[in-house]
């Protein structure tokens, strides 16, 4: 079993928030973690100091990254579509993500719940927070 790590967690941890860093120095601990090449992007995206690119790319080194890749787009695609029929407009990023997981047979670590309406590919984590 593995993890894909969404941008909300990474920014958490990097945050130093000790619950994030407790649960993904776990997860890195004992499985497979990536994040996902627009994971990279999106917290590129946010760094506006040197020492702050300096710790993402420092984290890109520690961490797979997965790119997206035609098999990807396709599933995404059908994602977007299959959501937007039922009223539900799921950002590009989030549906490339979630195809990502299934792709890779991964589960996401993310707090972001209602981003990823695929259920059965959060994490055990991400899962949790549906109940409360």
């Amino acid at each position: 079993m593995g993890y894909l790590i969404d941008t909300d967690i990474i920014i958490d941890f990097l945050k130093g928030r000790e619950d994030i860093v407790k649960l993904l120095n776990e997860l890195l601990e004992k499985y497979n973690c990536y994040i996902s090449i627009l994971t990279y992007y999106e917290l590129l995206m946010g760094a506006y100091s040197k020492k702050q690119k300096d710790t993402i790319e420092e984290l890109s080194n520690l961490i797979n990254i997965i790119n997206i890749d035609k098999k990807i787009v396709k599933i995404a695609a059908e994602f977007y579509r299959n959501y937007r029929k039922i009223g539900i407009t799921l950002p590009d990023i989030d549906c490339l993500i979630m195809a990502t997981a299934k792709v890779k047979n991964l589960k996401i670590v993310t707090r972001n719940i209602k981003h990823y309406p695929e259920i059965n590919l959060l994490s055990e984590y991400s899962k949790s927070l549906i109940k409360n």
